[in-house]
């Protein structure tokens, strides 16, 4: 057996006693740890429903209706028309219904024969008015639309600058001071 050496400091004598909270945490800790499982029953009965008789048999919902079906088209009798229903449309972001608007096959089609000179029905102007306006409101919305300014340029106001001033040469010359 090792010799163990005898320190000045003792350690702990005992332990500690618990305080009174720390008591009530673990010891509800522990309660809850035993009620682990599943609830009582069997699993013949996995409802846990207690009593005689026949339980309810439930349907499967993957069998059809139990109506006949007739094979021959009775054209006595009048078929049902389903209703169609209109899908709303959705809302659209602007950028989105930008590109939309421009990738557009029949504004595309509209805008070459414009260019090409030809003339278009009152529906076709109409709706390609009513287009690129909705195109034009679309680039001022996102900001995309390029003001154009009435200023020339600078390079061009620098020129005319120059070409107008009088020009001295004397006012460059030194001058000597006879003071």
């Amino acid at each position: 057996m090792t010799r163990i050496k005898k320190t000045r400091t003792p350690g702990q004598l005992g332990t500690r006693k618990e305080s009174r909270e720390n008591a009530e945490q673990s010891r509800e800790r522990k309660r809850k740890a035993r009620r682990k499982g599943l609830a009582p029953g069997s699993r013949h009965n996995p409802g846990g429903e207690s009593g005689g008789g026949a339980a309810k048999v439930q349907k499967d919902p993957r069998l059809g209706s139990k109506k006949p079906v007739a094979l021959i088209k009775d054209e006595t009798r009048a078929a049902p028309v389903a209703r169609v229903r209109v899908a709303k449309p959705e809302a659209l972001t602007p950028e989105q219904e930008l590109e939309r608007l421009e990738n557009d096959e029949r504004l595309n089609a509209l805008l070459d024969r414009v260019d090409a000179g030809d003339k278009l029905d009152k529906d076709d102007a109409a709706w390609l008015d009513q287009t690129l306006a909705r195109h034009q409101q679309l680039l001022e919305q996102l900001g995309l639309l390029e003001e154009e300014d009435e200023a020339p340029e600078e390079g061009d106001d620098l020129w005319t600058r120059f070409m107008d001033a009088d020009l001295d040469p004397a006012q460059y010359q030194e001058k000597e001071d006879k003071s």
